[in-house]
């Protein structure tokens, strides 16, 4: 346990906290349903200008007073002291492995007390003099800095870059001759930040963002011209399709891609032929999910057989004609494994497939399949996964990849397809000691009435995972443990078993950490995710209490001991659970929390809300809109309800879940929530004025926010721990 914690220093009650105005307003949707009034809706600010509003900006501004007043001035020895145990983890001052592209070598670095990594190049060796061809750190003038991209042209002269100052992810692309360092002076504003080169100097392609945030037209720039002059050549027009681009790994090809939840379209660019046209691999057809890449002849496509089963099975076709039935078969479809990404190289395919709950690697070659194998790891938990094809060689016959659990900080890993071993490039943090550590899975139970069919008759697991990690020596057998668990579960997103050295300022002060892979998420296939989604989401919340009562009744820790977190998409578990068990946990914490539902579903007119009907359903078929209502958090919040003590995380520029949600939920858990018989709880906002839905954007600043929630949890869980001792 670390030796210097500092106590927190706390008034017995909490000052009083601020109480939002009510402006009643009644929202009129069209199904036949009475909703409660809206008391809050004012606080809804869809300007640019919304620092203008004078009664928003003063309640926001006092609740970040309250935060600040209730802990962050308090905790603050605390936030320091967790922050400072952050850095004593990591190499402040450190390098990644660099990657060649001749003539040069490729790698970005960090230095002791500057926020941002520095992109630098040596020409030939690294014994060469140093490049720094990107520094944010000099960006001086703004107090938000994201860059999007960062692309060296083919010839090594030009560097194509986007920059993102507000936190709302809408980029500026950039432009800089590397042979003289100047600025170039035509700049690409309101893009997605995407930058894709031609085979030389000459052109990119980029996406410009329509009024709601959606990327829908793709652009050809020619180096040198005004955005003015660029060419339009593609549109998408479909709102609930999300369009995407990148390059292939031969190089070859641009791809574009176009997904919703439930259904893909690709387009691909030959950048080989000048003269070449956007021409579609495969018409969208509804529940047809596919992706593909590029190897000599063939493309290689990751789908769903048309929508035949939920994993993906992997195929390949011809380069000059893509049609559907001339797709041939490459690793068949398999129920219980899915084929989630790949990688080509010139003579080899990596395929990253995940089975059993994890991520692993196959190697692939593609003139004998049935050879196909995988790497072989000693770890029973693990997450292996291949480095971004930047760092890649097509024509190698070895690539890079990253490998990591909850006790393995991440190593850098490089592999030789034709002598079949591995390398150690790289791993950090140095002098890790796994040995006072436990790092294991257990299974909860689903219960019998929310087990449902997966489409397909897909097999789903009859059990939740949970992946537990907590100091050996500190575990107390009569379940008298702290204890912190996340989820997420939306999206097919997994809770991998990655590596945080941050979360050892929970696990050594004795908390149990773990975390639940529910349905909703991909951990266990795509069955998985589609029995936690449209009118089978709420299996997601009943998910996460089921894996709180059985850490509950295997000892692992009691309610009154419990934290609990989730952000986003994972900020709606935390309020649907709340409604649905509220003493669940003693505290909780909620980022950038989606609650507000059907307020939200129900205006086309925000970002991402059409685009999400394939995530939750579409709000204006009654089936759903009812279904939905009824899970809402904001909606369903209880009128004299006991909640556990709450930190909420918003972001003013949050173009992904938009400050309101938060701010209204928790003036309305104030007004009609309890906050006990002596005011004992407590129920905190901070919404940061500057930035957006991933709060700080330098590494110091973000661990500094980090360390907040950390001193929130530890604070709240020391004062759980006093109060069952004392009974």
């Amino acid at each position: 346990m670390p030796e210097s914690q500092p106590p927190a220093q706390h008034a017995t009650l909490s000052p009083a906290p601020p109480v939002a105005k009510r402006i009643p307003t009644q929202h009129a949707y069209p199904h036949a349903v009475s909703l409660d009034t809206d008391y809050y809706h004012w606080m809804k600010d869809t300007s640019k200008d919304r620092l203008a509003n004078k009664p928003l900006v003063s309640m926001l501004e006092a609740e970040n007073a309250y935060a600040k007043e209730v802990h962050l001035t308090p905790n603050s020895p605390l936030t320091e002291a967790v922050y400072t145990e952050f850095l004593a983890r990591i190499e402040e001052t450190d390098q990644d492995v660099p990657h060649f592209r001749d003539p040069f070598w490729y790698y970005t670095r960090t230095v002791e007390g500057l926020q941002y990594p520095i992109h630098c190049r040596k020409r030939q060796s690294m014994d060469a003099d140093e490049e720094a061809y990107l520094d944010a750190n000099l960006l001086t003038q703004f107090e938000y800095i994201d860059i999007g991209s960062s692309v060296v042209s083919p010839s090594h002269a030009l560097l194509a870059y986007s920059l993102d100052t507000e936190g709302d992810e809408i980029y500026t692309i950039k432009f800089k001759n590397l042979e003289t360092g100047e600025a170039l002076e035509n700049v690409i504003e309101n893009t997605d930040g995407s930058i894709v080169w031609n085979k030389d100097n000459t052109v990119i392609f980029y996406s410009v963002l329509d009024a709601l945030h959606r990327p829908t037209k793709l652009y050809r720039h020619v180096v040198g011209t005004t955005q003015a002059e660029d060419v339009l050549i593609y549109e998408n027009v479909d709102e609930q399709f999300w369009m995407s681009i990148g390059k292939s790994g031969s190089g070859r090809f641009l791809i574009v891609s176009l997904n919703s939840s439930l259904t893909s379209e690709v387009h691909f660019l030959d950048l080989e032929n000048e003269s070449s046209t956007l021409i579609c691999f495969s018409p969208r057809e509804f529940r047809h999910r596919y992706e593909i890449e590029h190897q000599g002849d063939h493309f290689y496509i990751l789908t769903d057989g048309g929508g035949q089963f939920l994993n993906k099975k992997l195929q390949r076709v011809g380069i000059e004609s893509t049609e559907r039935q001339l797709w041939q078969d490459v690793l068949p479809y398999n129920p219980f494994k899915e084929l989630s990404d790949m990688t080509a190289f010139e003579k080899f395919i990596v395929v990253e497939e995940r089975a059993e709950g994890l991520l692993r690697l196959r190697i692939l070659d593609p003139n004998a399949p049935e050879d196909s194998y995988l790497l072989p790891f000693e770890d029973a938990i693990f997450h292996a996964e291949t480095c971004s094809s930047r760092v890649q060689n097509y024509t190698d016959d070895k690539f890079r990849f990253l490998y990591t659990n909850q006790l393995t900080p991440t190593k850098t890993m490089e592999y030789n397809v034709s002598t079949k071993s591995s390398l150690l490039l790289k791993q950090k943090p140095r002098g890790f000691d796994p040995s006072p550590y436990t790092l294991k899975r257990i299974q909860v139970p689903i219960p019998a009435e929310t087990q449902v069919k997966a489409p397909f008759d897909t097999p789903v697991a009859t059990e939740i995972p949970v992946t537990l990690l907590y100091r050996t020596d500190l575990l107390n057998p009569d379940g008298k443990n702290k204890l912190y668990l996340y989820g997420y579960g939306s999206y097919g997103v997994c809770l991998d078993p990655a590596f945080s050295s941050n979360i050892f300022s929970y696990v050594d002060r004795g908390i149990v950490v773990a975390y639940a892979h529910i349905r909703g998420g991909g951990e266990l296939g795509r069955g998985w995710y589609e029995t936690g989604k449209f009118l089978h989401k709420k299996n997601t919340f009943t998910d996460f209490v089921a894996c709180a009562e059985h850490l509950v009744s295997q000892k692992f820790t009691r309610h009154e001991l419990m934290a609990i977190e989730g952000a986003s998409a994972g900020g709606l578990l935390m309020g649907a659970v709340l409604n649905l068990k509220p003493d669940i946990a003693h505290c909780a914490i909620a980022g950038v929390p989606f609650v507000d539902v059907i307020n939200t579903m129900m205006d086309p007119s925000i970002p991402l809300t059409v685009n999400e009907y394939e995530e939750w359903g579409n709000p204006n078929e009654k089936e759903y809109f009812d279904y939905m209502l009824s899970y809402s958090p904001y909606d369903n919040v209880r009128e004299g309800v006991l909640y556990p003590n709450l930190f909420v995380k918003a972001g003013l520029n949050d173009p992904r879940v938009q400050y309101w949600e938060p701010a209204k939920w928790v003036a309305k858990l104030r007004a009609l929530g309890t906050q006990g018989s002596n005011g004992e709880r407590v129920m905190i906002m901070d919404c940061k004025m500057g930035s957006g839905h991933f709060g700080a954007s330098g590494r110091y600043g973000y661990l500094k926010e980090k360390a907040g929630e950390y001193a929130f949890v530890i604070w709240q869980l020391e004062e759980a721990m006093k109060k069952v001792d004392s009974q």
